[in-house]
């Protein structure tokens, strides 16, 4: 091969390498109510992990929220929960929400900030919530109970809620698990959490 093409196929699969580099992965921190949410896209999490009837893998996106076992699945307060949650270590649930539409327009007076990831963070980030499931003997996530939504699910989880471990610390960490610089254990609440990630990406949708 001539020495003009053997550089010029070099280049090409150089820049194709850089491109591939590049790629970056969108993921979102959204604020609902006193909980933080993490949303990712649908697909990254491994098909191996659903089990029949709770397959969210074909949603574009999907809202993962975490929290005690016992109040997070209750829309109402419950004192005796909120009690048991603080003073002592009790099971922990995942939130499972999909997202089918764009993701900047399907939340509203709330606050909302874009990350962008790279593979490695991604496949971290992915680790980590794998890690956070509990999962059957075929590795199957575990239904807990029926979601805050008609179209949503919460599942068992495989860490202990405990203050001053809650649900905005979790997404923190979930955060600092894909690379990102921070302390998760000062981010007790949603808006500290909000304005932390904004160092490392765009709030693209803001409460009124």
């Amino acid at each position: 091969m001539p020495k003009r093409l053997t550089l010029l196929f070099l280049f090409i699969l150089s820049f194709s390498s850089l491109q591939a580099e590049a790629e970056k992965h969108i993921i979102y921190v959204s604020s609902i109510s006193w909980h933080t949410g993490l949303v990712i896209p649908g697909d990254v999490l491994p098909d191996s992990i659903w089990s029949e009837g709770h397959d969210y893998g074909d949603a574009p996106y999907l809202e993962i929220g975490w929290g005690d076992a016992d109040f997070y699945p209750h829309e109402r307060f419950n004192l005796w929960y909120a009690f048991k949650a603080v003073f002592w270590p009790t099971s922990s649930v995942l939130h499972f929400k999909p997202i089918r539409r764009n993701v900047e327009d399907h939340y509203f007076d709330t606050n909302v900030v874009k990350i962008e990831l790279t593979d490695e963070q991604l496949h971290q980030l992915v680790l980590y919530l794998i890690e956070q499931l509990e999962l059957d003997d075929n590795g199957k996530i575990i239904p807990a109970t029926e979601g805050l939504y008609s179209n949503s699910h919460f599942y068992e989880g495989s860490s202990s809620y405990y203050f001053p471990n809650n649900s905005n610390v979790w997404v923190a960490r979930a955060i600092r698990e894909a690379g990102f610089s921070l302390r998760p254990i000062w981010l007790q609440t949603t808006g500290m959490v909000l304005n932390k990630v904004e160092d490392f990406g765009i709030r693209v949708v803001e409460k009124n």
